[in-house]
């Protein structure tokens, strides 16, 4: 039996080849690049298939989360590629900071709208985002911003899910194969609470605290100013505790020290998209 992605030939190699058809069908290409897996394996993908015909963008912006921030300044220079920085504040765009069901909308159109008009500047054919395989049947509102603007998702149109792509960058040996799936920070409040700077600026460093305490898919809600933790089975593992059980207190005394006032003192269990609308 042949594992997946051990030699040419096997299933994620045969993907990959129908990816590189794509992108190249695409002539030069710029990639809406936040320093996550999957925009960091389209960027890898690129440099190692379209180094001459491929750049990345980047948007500098309040919503990104801590590790995915560290992850963009360590790898970005190292695909080889052209970057292009553009920094945009989506708390101006009031559809945006009202955090209503489709807020999601309304900031993925913000920001494209500036890494489109970028890249038209630039002579770019097409731009190209990371969502995947995966997203497909979850959420996303942002996929209709991308579709009114002509943002190609080749991960999805290819059928790559996550897990695939984290083995391709672990055999091409970038750091970020393994990096926790993360999310905006906006997604940590729910809809209908409007956003500032603040709770953001809460979110991100109590989920640093938590992170300097060795978990690693943590998410911190903010639901009416009471922070509440939620961790995977992993870390609630690690911790050596269980849904319903009570915050550890140093845990308790780490978030204080970030910013928070109201903290809900027991863990809870960490499900991928449990804010959604």
């Amino acid at each position: 039996m042949t594992c997946r992605g051990q030699r040419r030939g096997g299933p994620v190699e045969s993907q990959l080849d129908q990816l590189v058809a794509l992108l190249d069908s695409y002539g030069r290409v710029a990639v809406g690049y936040s320093g996550g897996v999957d925009s960091a394996f389209l960027a890898a993908v690129c440099a190692r298939h379209l180094p001459d015909r491929a750049a990345l963008i980047h948007l500098v912006n309040p919503f990104m989360g801590t590790p995915e921030r560290a992850a963009y300044e360590r790898d970005a220079r190292r695909f080889g590629l052209p970057v292009f920085e553009i920094a945009i504040d989506p708390l101006s765009v009031p559809e945006v900071a009202a955090n209503p069901k489709d807020r999601c909308y309304h900031c993925k159109l913000a920001g494209f709208r500036e890494i489109v008009a970028t890249a038209r500047e630039g002579g770019f054919d097409v731009v190209v985002d990371g969502s995947n395989a995966d997203d497909a049947g979850d959420f996303r509102p942002g996929m209709r911003a991308l579709a009114e603007l002509d943002v190609r998702s080749p991960l999805m149109e290819t059928g790559w899910h996550k897990a695939e792509e984290r083995e391709m960058l672990k055999r091409w040996g970038f750091e970020v194969w393994n990096m926790p799936a993360g999310a905006c920070l906006a997604t940590r409040i729910p809809c209908g609470e409007p956003l500032d700077a603040g709770k953001l600026e809460l979110v991100r460093a109590c989920e640093d605290a938590l992170h300097a305490h060795g978990l690693k898919q943590v998410r911190v809600r903010l639901v009416a100013g009471t922070v509440r933790v939620e961790a995977s089975d992993e870390d609630l593992a690690e911790a050596c505790a269980a849904e319903g059980a009570s915050l550890p207190r140093g845990i308790l005394d780490s978030l204080r020290d970030a910013g928070a006032v109201s903290i809900d003192p027991v863990w809870h269990h960490y499900a991928r998209g449990s804010m959604n609308a």
